[in-house]
């Protein structure tokens, strides 16, 4: 069968809340359009949604309202990883049925299988074998994929596509993936697109930021493919690496800080997230409320 592939800019959306706690449909679909006709080349669904934090319902209500918004226009990419194989099949599957395009893959982070390199590898052939749409494999801090292993997967199965390499310095194991990969695959980055810049000069095709900002990450894409680096800096180092820095101070508020963005946007009606939640101080949400009128246009 023919894979969706997987690259260049694909957001992680924020999901939305109404004032019950319920996800807020509306403002999803908002979101969701906004960043498509910022010319995205894919919407992800992943940790930064929050959907580690729904349950079966809400996971389908989530993807449901995704992928009848994207309406096909762009690949649909959905979390589906697990701490069991047996769970982390039945989440797949389920995607698959209600129209995803990619499954992004983490390798178990707790339990036996964890830190058995050949117990993680089969987790990934089992989930792989199981779907029949294309796969992902996000290395994250927490839960690792080697550079080798990706490789490796990538060679013994025809669905993995791509891989969003998130363990820091992201920028050395970008280049340590592309390297070995051989262009196979394509190689993205994540962890809000803070090192963008670094990772797209070592090789890296794609970035999974949020979806707050959307227009400014497609205008470094393009700038960058079109071989102007000095003017792709100077708006990523503008319009992107403040909101970068600011999250980098305190990344517990990430999600929330990208939902102020979206509410300045006039897209949702609340920067609500799941709790249990960090929240800003005073000291740390004036920083926020200056720079949003200071960046955000």
């Amino acid at each position: 069968m023919t894979y969706k592939q997987i690259n260049g800019v694909i957001p992680i959306l924020q999901t939305p809340f109404d004032n019950q706690g319920r996800i807020d449909t509306d403002g999803l679909r908002k979101v969701v359009e906004f960043n498509i006709e910022a010319g995205v080349d894919g919407i992800g669904i992943a940790l930064a949604s929050e959907v580690q934090l729904f349950n079966e319902s809400e996971r389908d209500e989530l993807l449901s309202t995704v992928v009848d918004q994207t309406n096909r226009r762009v690949p649909v990419v959905m979390n589906t990883g697990a701490i069991g194989t047996d769970l982390a099949i039945y989440y797949s599957k389920r995607a698959e049925e209600l129209g995803v395009d990619c499954v992004m893959l983490t390798p178990p982070n707790s339990g036996v299988g964890s830190s058995n390199p050949a117990a993680i590898r089969q987790y990934f052939h089992n989930i792989t074998n199981a779907v029949n749409v294309s796969v992902a494999l996000q290395d994250v801090q927490f839960a690792q994929i080697s550079p080798q292993m990706v490789a490796e997967l990538a060679d013994e199965l025809e669905g993995v596509v791509a891989c969003k390499m998130e363990t820091p310095p992201t920028p050395g194991r970008i280049a340590a993936t592309v390297d070995v990969v051989k262009g196979k695959i394509n190689v993205l980055g994540g962890g809000g697109a803070t090192y963008l810049m670094e990772e797209l000069s070592r090789g890296g095709t794609g970035t999974m930021p949020f979806s707050s900002t959307p227009v400014e990450f497609v205008e470094v894409f393009k700038l960058y493919k079109n071989g102007d680096i000095e003017g792709a800096t100077k708006v990523f180092e503008t319009r992107i690496a403040p909101l970068c820095h600011l999250v980098s101070m305190a990344p517990e508020l990430a999600i929330g800080f990208h939902k102020q963005i979206l509410k300045k946007r006039g897209l949702i009606e609340s920067a609500h997230v799941r709790e249990p939640a960090a929240h800003p101080d005073s000291h740390t949400q004036k920083d926020i409320d200056a720079l949003l009128e200071r960046v955000i246009v």
